[in-house]
């Protein structure tokens, strides 16, 4: 089986290079190394650059959103240039901690989501207890062509359904392996396998049976087995869908 991770974070793992040099032996095709800020994202353009299989995302998480100024979307916008530069993210609202205002996580994503369509990229939307007021405000600023994907979807089918009508692709982590985890399990089931791409979100959110442990990139064969068990899909038929469907989305990748 091949496999792809549409989002990870590796800068954040202190053996990155020691599970960088495992993909090949693990069939890893290729990853996409997301930015949470500024010095995150040079870092992950840095990575990408030095590895033919890695691939970035530059980008603020709505966390990090504090005192941003033109000058640091002035920056993302340079980085995205860069042709191993796949989209803009992770971006979007996250109401779970109070890192940030409100407003500030508006001003943030407001500017990135047109960064992206300056650019003729992707959005990577972090999305947490924020789902309506994300939505609105995508419909609010017009949706953009080069669309993208909703990050580790953890709301239910009916929202689901709303970014799907939108075109947006539905990002599926290690939650889906949890016990009990019926909300996402009909997520899945309900959405279209040309919708759905594979993540880890690596360090975090580590799929069963390693769940408690560091997460990693080769462990998105956990996630991508379980989705074709509720898809009823041989998992080396699906894991070619879901390549096909990250280069259609994210279409700078080459390999």
């Amino acid at each position: 089986m091949r496999l792809i991770d549409t989002h990870c974070h590796l800068n954040l793992i202190e053996n990155k290079e020691d599970i960088i040099k495992s993909f090949e032996e693990n069939n890893v095709n290729f990853v996409i190394e997301v930015g949470i800020d500024i010095e995150n994202s040079f870092k992950s353009l840095e990575l990408a650059d030095n590895h033919k299989n890695i691939y970035c995302a530059v980008g603020i998480h709505p966390n990090e959103s504090k005192k941003l100024s033109n000058k640091d979307f002035d920056t993302i916008n340079i980085l995205a240039k860069n042709e191993k530069v796949v989209a803009i993210g992770e971006i979007g609202l996250d109401y779970y901690r109070e890192y940030t205002t409100k407003n500030e996580q508006y001003y943030s994503f407001v500017n990135q989501f047109n960064l992206a369509k300056e650019n003729k990229l992707p959005v990577i939307l972090h999305i947490r207890d924020a789902y309506d007021d994300a939505f609105n405000l995508i419909l609010n600023e017009g949706v953009n062509e080069d669309l993208g994907v909703v990050h580790c979807f953890s709301s239910d089918w009916k929202t689901a359904k709303k970014f799907l009508d939108l075109g947006f692709y539905i990002g599926i982590d290690g939650p889906i392996t949890f016990k009990n985890n019926y909300k996402l399990v009909e997520v899945v089931k309900n959405t279209p396998v040309e919708y759905i791409l594979p993540e880890t979100d690596s360090p975090f959110l580590t799929p069963v049976p390693f769940r408690g442990k560091k997460n990693n990139p080769i462990y998105t064969k956990y996630i991508i087995t379980k989705i074709a068990e509720i898809k009823n899909i041989n998992p080396e038929e699906l894991s070619e869908i879901f390549i096909e469907n990250a280069k259609k989305l994210f279409r700078r990748i080459k390999i």
